[in-house]
């Protein structure tokens, strides 16, 4: 059963649409950080409380994904970018009160846009257009 499991989250991980969600999720944070240095109405504060949960899930399930689709479990926190990915997700985790620790606990989010951006630039130099 495990091993199915580590299987589906293998698939799921290398898959395209799923590196584009996750790409696409991160452009969301950064937008709904973006937005709170604004004035905005009690509606859409609620709002854009939901959607920091509902963000900071969806990177724990990718935290998640991607760890049980490591073959080797030990060489998940090996890699630096992975080490990165998770820290941002523990600190996003963390109850922090709507403060300035609030903002800048959020903005660490923002960070994983330039690991998007370094993942990208790896994989173009290694994608050939026959």
């Amino acid at each position: 059963m495990y091993s199915t499991l580590v299987t589906a989250l293998s698939a799921l991980r290398h898959n395209r649409m799923f590196e584009i969600v996750v790409i696409t999720v991160i452009i969301i944070s950064a937008l709904e950080i973006g937005a709170k240095t604004f004035p905005l109405s009690d509606t859409a504060l609620l709002v854009t409380k939901l959607m920091d949960r509902a963000i900071t899930l969806f990177f724990l399930f990718e935290i998640v994904v991607r760890f049980i689709a490591e073959p080797r479990k030990k060489d998940f926190l090996k890699s630096g970018w992975n080490l990165f990915d998770t820290l941002v997700v523990i600190i996003s985790l963390v109850p922090v009160d709507e403060s300035e620790m609030a903002l800048l606990a959020r903005l660490i989010r923002v960070f994983r846009v330039l690991r998007m951006i370094s993942i990208i630039w790896f994989e173009s130099k290694y994608i050939t257009f026959e």
